[in-house]
């Protein structure tokens, strides 16, 4: 981590892009632009959908937005303001500094197109009520964001470096296609805007084949040992970041886990002592974002290697470097969730995080 009043003025004579998300009823009028207003929330209030949520998530959602921009006309900066939809790579490289104004998903999104890694990136949580944010300032900040800006301005803020996975392409016999970014509406974007060799994620990166009830078949080296072959649900690899999203729910154990496990063979175990062992293994998945590591598990291994050792395969585990083969039907990388990549058959990927890929994170510290 760095101190930020050790490192730089955060707005002054800067160049601020802000990035909004766009809401469900954005989503939902963009999609039917014929139906008017009335019309369009009779029928997704007879599909299902709760009104009141959307459109009180809209209304804090803009508020906030609101309340933002005017934060950020007073300080001594040039700004603009876009809309995820429209995001694009010259935009993000003309600015100095990005805020994400939506939650984390806005956050993602917006640092995919992250180029350089000195460039201050700030999230603020435009859903407080119904969000956690976790990539974004503190619930608190939301709250009052006059005053988080003030506190920005007088530099009381630090850095969190958080480290990216690099996927490198190999052996691909045909140029890839641009990928699918399902932030954008299932259209594909222009080749330009994300590099179909080298790839950047920030919480983890799915290898897999697309049919979710097809054997996934890969063949992996971790840190340059003997090549394993694995059939599976899939491969997850995480950064520190996201070893608190995605990973964690893959790896994590629930207190009945525990608690089945030690009275198959102990039959006078508390469930205080089961709950002490669940959350201290839990805790354990969870290390700092900063750090180079990456963690992959292999999602319901199916199958044994033909290399293998009579050794048990070991389904997650924290490396430095992962090579991938696939032998998918139909194989695909996906990124942080949203951008889904064709990984044809017999194509190499190297994973590997570095320091220059890093997200400069900017955060705040809540007494």
């Amino acid at each position: 981590m760095c101190i930020g009043r050790r490192y730089m003025q955060l707005w002054k004579g800067k160049k601020v892009l802000l990035v909004a998300k766009y809401t469900r009823v954005e989503r939902e009028r963009l999609e039917h632009p014929n139906v008017s207003e009335k019309q369009l929330l009779k029928q997704l209030s007879n599909q299902g959908v709760n009104l009141k949520t959307i459109l009180e998530s809209h209304n804090e959602h803009y508020n906030i937005v609101k309340e933002v921009t005017a934060a950020i006309n007073r300080l001594d900066v040039e700004s603009k303001i876009i809309n995820l939809k429209d995001i694009n790579t010259a935009a993000v490289s003309w600015a100095d500094v990005l805020i994400a104004i939506g939650g984390d998903g806005t956050f993602l999104v917006m640092s995919s197109y992250v180029q350089n890694h000195q460039t201050p990136v700030v999230g603020i949580n435009s859903n407080p009520s119904s969000s956690l944010g976790y990539l974004c300032l503190p619930e608190i900040c939301s709250r009052n964001i006059q005053n988080t800006f003030d506190t920005l301005e007088k530099q009381k803020y630090f850095f969190i470096d958080r480290r990216r996975i690099r996927v490198s392409m190999k052996n691909t016999k045909n140029k890839m296609e641009p990928p699918i970014n399902m932030y954008q509406d299932f259209v594909k974007i222009r080749p330009d805007s994300h590099s179909s060799h080298d790839m950047l994620a920030l919480n983890e990166v799915f290898i897999g084949d697309k049919m979710p009830g097809r054997t996934s078949e890969m063949e992996c080296k971790f840190d340059g040992n003997m090549p394993i072959k694995i059939k599976s649900s899939g491969l997850c690899i995480s950064t520190g970041t996201g070893s608190s999203a995605w990973s964690y729910a893959l790896n994590k154990i629930s207190v009945n886990e525990v608690r089945r496990i030690l009275n198959y063979k102990f039959h006078q175990i508390s469930e205080q002592e089961c709950i002490k062992i669940a959350n201290d293994y839990n805790k354990n998945l969870v290390y700092k974002p900063d750090l180079e590591y990456l963690q992959y598990t292999i999602r319901e291994p199916t199958g044994r290697s033909l290399w293998q050792s009579n050794d048990e395969l070991i389904k997650s585990d924290k490396i430095k470097q992962a090579e991938v083969e696939t032998h998918c039907e139909e194989g695909c990388i996906i990124l942080d969730g949203f951008l889904i990549y064709v990984f044809p058959k017999g194509a190499q990927a190297i994973l590997t995080s570095r320091p220059e890929d890093s997200i400069k994170s900017v955060m705040i510290n809540v007494d």
